[in-house]
């Protein structure tokens, strides 16, 4: 398979069974593909024009072809089916598409989609991006554009692939965040599976342009539930990857889904993290009012999971506002309904944040046993995102009372974690507050070094008021 990751297709959904992949003739390879292309037989751009069916992808019989002249000049060669795969590959959003994805708009086998796409590149139909990557070329003369039978199944593959895709990923990045269950797939759609952690992260980054596209083409396409799930799965990536404006623009397109679709469970979801975006943002009356009716619609349909989920948002939101009371009675609250749903790895999130304000509001032994309960039920549910909020938190305390050792070894703990996960918004916190240890125990060079890591990381994530204040203390250190 042409992957960059390791990634294998998925089965498809119960009583659906995806087609086969044609199997490259004995003794070739994909990597042999162009050279296939230019012994296929010769067709003229404009017959490319002529209809032909959207399952006929896989129908190209090889067929001998008449060696050309010698003084014959080169032009490119077609294959029956060609003109099909060009065209649905013209339908595609985004920048361009890898095989694994091409392989569900086709509803063809991977090996087979890589050798459709590498012919097409061959003549001169599609190029390459990169490994494992192509998108078309304009059309030749005399092609015309416009909508096909089977465009609207083939975007809805093609949809349902990166959904499933990123659904597979998130689950595995976060396993302890509830998702809604999705419809199956199409039949010939055939999503991707990770084999790890950093496959599945590695597959986000990559795929990050085109699963944009990918939710703006469900959004006009009218398609409520794509859009929906799509920002549920993509929501934790962009969160640990500090893309605010894109986390506040999905959720804005979700929102209006969500309450189109009448459904409370993906109304509260989609206020909750229209609230976080927000938040993020530094909208807080918006984010506090999309939390309040994320609380109010989780009561009032006995929700008590989705309730803790608002709660502990809203928590976060009123901190951000200035108010840690009223953050740390969200915290507890929202911790007991964690408790009450025995969402244990929310639970030690919801424990951490009270510590945390426990800290901020100057009672340093109840923050101790806050912060320390948690890293203890991350570490019993073998949690390294709670585990790192908790270090981070008891990093921080360590700080305050002057034991600025502890604080170095908490901190590098929770930074190794926040790297293990990809997690480059914690990451940024985390070398931020090891800087100041270091410096406090005399060791400027150091400080120097993760002071500047952390600086970077602000300023790509846009958080150019904690990159001042950490440029500020490297200036006085100089």
């Amino acid at each position: 398979m042409a992957h960059t990751h390791p990634a294998t297709p998925a089965p498809a959904a119960p009583g659906q069974s995806a087609p086969a992949p044609a199997a490259p003739a004995q003794g070739t390879s994909m990597v042999a593909a162009p050279v296939q292309a230019a012994q296929a037989p010769a067709v003229p751009a404009p017959a490319l024009a002529a209809p032909v069916q959207a399952g006929s992808v896989m129908a190209a019989p090889a067929q001998p072809a008449p060696a050309p002249a010698a003084s014959a000049p080169l032009r490119p060669c077609y294959a029956p089916g060609d003109g099909q795969v060009w065209h649905l590959l013209r339908l595609v959003p985004g920048p361009d598409i890898a095989v694994a994805a091409a392989a569900s708009l086709l509803a063809v086998g991977a090996e087979r989609a890589a050798v459709l796409l590498e012919r097409l590149a061959g003549g001169g139909l599609c190029e390459r991006t990169g490994p494992g990557r192509y998108r078309p070329r304009p059309a030749p003369p005399a092609h015309p554009a416009g909508v096909r039978p089977g465009d609207g199944e083939a975007l809805r593959r093609l949809a349902g692939h990166y959904l499933h895709t990123a659904h597979h990923a998130e689950r595995l990045l976060a396993p302890h965040r509830p998702q809604l269950p999705l419809a199956p797939v199409e039949p010939g759609c055939t999503p991707e599976r990770f084999v790890s952690r950093e496959a599945a992260l590695a597959w986000l980054d990559e795929e990050h342009h085109a699963l944009t596209a990918i939710r703006e083409s469900a959004r006009d396409r009218g398609e409520r539930w794509t859009v929906f799930h799509l920002a549920a799965c993509l929501n934790g990536h962009y969160v640990r990857r500090g893309h605010t404006a894109l986390q506040q623009r999905q959720w804005a397109d979700a929102l209006r889904a969500a309450h189109a679709l009448g459904d409370p469970e993906a109304q509260i979801t989609a206020h909750r993290y229209a609230g976080q975006a927000a938040s993020r943002a530094g909208r807080h009356p918006d984010a506090l009012a999309h939390l309040q009716r994320a609380v109010r619609i989780a009561e009032r349909h006995g929700r008590p999971g989705p309730q803790a989920w608002a709660y502990y948002i809203l928590a976060w939101t009123e901190e951000m506002a200035g108010d840690d009371a009223a953050a740390l009675t969200h915290a507890i609250c929202a911790a007991g309904l964690f408790a009450r749903a025995q969402q244990w790895r929310a639970q030690a999130d919801a424990l951490n944040a009270a510590g945390w304000y426990f800290t901020r509001l100057g009672d340093p032994v109840q923050a101790g046993r806050y912060c320390a309960r948690a890293l203890d039920l991350a570490r019993r549910h073998r949690y390294l995102g709670g585990q790192a909020a908790a270090l981070d938190s008891l990093g921080l305390l360590a700080q305050a009372n002057g034991r600025h050792e502890d604080a170095v070894h908490a901190f590098t703990a929770a930074l190794a974690h926040c790297r293990t996960l990809g997690n480059t918004y914690q990451e940024a916190g985390a070398l931020d507050r090891l800087g100041d240890s270091y410096a406090a125990t005399g060791r400027p060079a150091d400080a120097r070094t993760v002071w500047g890591s952390a600086a970077a990381v602000y300023r790509a994530q846009d958080r150019l008021d904690e990159a001042a204040s950490v440029e500020r203390r490297l200036t006085a250190l100089a």
